[in-house]
């Protein structure tokens, strides 16, 4: 396959915007159903190494069910790097980071997104890296699943949530490794509007909800139609979940776990008690004026408390007895248990014997037939020769027929395993195939039973919670107008004590402002002295900064005369050094013209001689 090994060359048909590319290729081209396979696929064969993203999608299911299901085995593929078109150059292309490296394909995968997404979360150089941030992380994850939506045919329910970045940075602090599954595989509890704040963990470590709180309806607004539409979207969502598309091979693997997961999902949902947005753990008295919606709050939310206790106790109970019902169901494995003690090998074997033993002696009994022809014609045509020539001729026909006889035996033998070989490697592959077929009818055979019976169990529960919650509303409400009287009566007795102790507060007041009056008068006489004392400082002090002033005056003068010196000193210094650099540029002049005449001197001299010499 020699377009395996043209890596370089541009593939000349649109692989889209996101595409992959095989790096370091180690499938194997010689083996025919690959070859096949390969061949089957799309423009496989001329793009490679560059693929669509649908096309690799289609070549590992291909694999996975002709290959790694079928037989057993794990199919390398390879290193497969991710790559986009680049925006300022369309017709060249730019590495995403995201690479699936050393690619398999095996019987229990899910599909190469979720295996590539699970490597570059589990990456070790990825969780080390110091430039790496987690949002570049998940925006460069958030891409590759987009394009495999829009362009590799994959469902939302194929394609794996990320983790949010606290559980990415636990999982890194405490070295744990991701394993996201498709969304169709996970169950996940349903945020609800009417259940107080909780956080509920499912059997998947990726699986995390946290149910917010939210306010329910008020008792006289509660209605038993609401429940069971509750109930009713309830049991619809684990059906969903149920029902599913899921490979038979993948079903019967994962059965039991389905089952224990549609088992866990099963909820009672219950009404609660709206409350008013209250501290319930202030302090009132019965005059206090919230007195009334402090004790309503604390009573419904001890109410609430006890209607979730109830409807877990419940969920519960009917989870307990779904798991028995389940345990008690019986499993018809006759039919599975026949075809794999049934001893097929052996008529197919006899069958394949008895025929080729028949063409054996056919055309065994033809060839001595021949030799013997052979034999006579050679023995008329030699009566005449020696003894010894027939003796020779005799021996080589016993050395003829026992070669004749050994290749014919050795091709007859081989012909058989060969094509017993291939027949068993067929009637396996079909026994399997029946046989994860009846695995897969049993296990959905289940998963509809446990759907029957949380139907069944679920409008039982909501039934007995519309009761309870009914009951406890008409004690709620006797409690409310004990509340009520208590209150009215405080408040009349408050309201005298209030009387009282305003005229007491009135007189205590008036006073006050007398004394305060007082103490203000002596604090004036303690100001006026005190602010006579600091004139006569003031006056002394005045006196002594005047002197200052007068003698720093006199030195200001001192310095400014230094100063008009040092200026008069400096201007005649650079008079002289302007007269020492005028004689010195004079001296340099008359050295240079100096030098220049004696450089000229001996091309004068020449000069005159070449004079004498033309004059005649």
């Amino acid at each position: 396959m020699h377009w395996l090994k043209s890596k370089k060359r541009q593939p000349p048909v649109d692989l889209g915007d996101y595409r992959a590319q095989v790096v370091k290729s180690t499938l194997d081209s010689d083996n025919p159903l690959i070859k096949q396979l390969l061949a089957d696929t799309g423009q496989v064969t001329q793009t490679w190494p560059n693929l669509k993203l649908d096309e690799l999608k289609t070549l590992t299911e291909k694999i996975q069910q002709n290959v790694a299901i079928a037989t057993g085995e794990v199919v390398p593929l390879g290193d497969i790097s991710f790559l986009t078109v680049d925006p300022k150059n369309p017709k060249k292309t730019v590495e995403t980071g995201l690479t699936w490296e050393n690619a398999v394909v095996r019987g229990d995968m899910e599909n190469f997104v979720v295996e590539t997404v699970n490597q570059v979360l589990n990456d070790e150089q990825v969780r080390l890296a110091d430039d790496l941030t987690y949002q570049e992380l998940t925006d460069a994850l958030t891409a590759f699943l987009t394009a495999s939506h829009e362009l590799g045919g994959l469902t939302d329910q194929d394609l794996p949530t990320l983790p949010s970045e606290d559980e990415y940075i636990e999982a890194v602090e405490h070295n744990e490794l991701f394993n996201r599954l498709p969304q169709r595989l996970v169950v996940r509890d349903e945020p609800t509007t009417d259940k107080p704040e909780q956080t509920v963990k499912s059997s998947q470590p990726q699986s995390e909800t946290t149910l917010s709180e939210a306010s329910s309806q008020a008792a006289n607004d509660a209605e038993p139609a609401s429940a069971v539409s509750q109930a009713a979207t309830a049991v619809a969502d684990a059906a969903s979940v149920a029902t599913q598309p899921v490979m038979p091979a993948a079903a019967t693997a994962d059965s039991t776990l389905t089952i224990a997961k549609l088992i866990q999902a099963f909820q009672v949902k219950t009404s609660f008690f709206k409350t008013k947005p209250l501290d319930e753990k202030q302090t009132v008295v019965p005059e206090s004026d919230d007195y009334v919606d402090v004790m309503m709050v604390r009573e419904t939310k001890e109410a609430n408390v006890f209607m979730q206790q109830t409807a877990d106790k419940v969920a519960d109970a009917y989870r307990e007895t779904l798991t028995q019902n389940i345990a008690d169901v019986h499993e018809d494995t006759q039919a599975i248990d026949d075809l794999l003690t049934t001893d097929w090998q052996t008529p197919i074997k006899q069958q394949v014997t008895q025929r080729h033993t028949e063409d054996y002696g056919d055309r065994l009994g033809n060839s001595l037939a021949a030799l013997d022809n052979d034999y006579q014609q050679a023995v008329a045509e030699e009566e005449q020769r020696h003894e010894q020539t027939l003796t020779k001729l005799e021996q080589q026909l016993a050395t003829d027929k026992a070669k004749t006889t050994a290749k014919l035996t050795g091709d007859r033998d081989q012909i058989i395993q060969h094509e017993i070989a291939q027949i068993i490697t067929t009637q396996k592959q079909y026994i399997e195939q029946e046989v994860q077929q009846l695995r897969y009818n049993q296990a959905e055979f289940k998963r509809h039973k446990v759907i029957d019976q949380i139907v069944a169990g679920q409008k039982e529960a909501n039934d007995l919670m519309t009761k309870a919650y009914r009951q406890l509303s008409s004690d709620l409400e006797v409690c409310r107008q004990d509340f009520i009287k208590e209150h009215e009566h405080a408040l009349a007795i408050r309201e005298d004590s209030d009387k009282a102790q305003a005229e007491k507060e009135r007189l205590q007041f008036a006073n006050a402002e007398v004394l305060n009056l007082e103490k203000r008068h002596d604090q004036l006489k303690s100001v006026k002295m005190d602010l006579e004392g600091q004139i006569g400082q003031l006056q002394a002090e005045s006196s002594k900064w005047q002197f200052r002033a007068e003698t720093a005056q006199e030195d200001l003068e001192r310095v400014k005369q230094q100063l008009v010196e040092v200026n008069q000193q400096y201007e005649h210094r650079l008079q002289s050094d302007q007269v020492d650099l005028a004689q010195h540029q004079e001296l340099a002049q008359q050295a240079r013209q100096a030098k220049l005449a004696k450089w000229l001197h001996p091309f004068k001299n020449r000069q005159k001689e070449t004079k004498h010499v033309s004059q005649p």
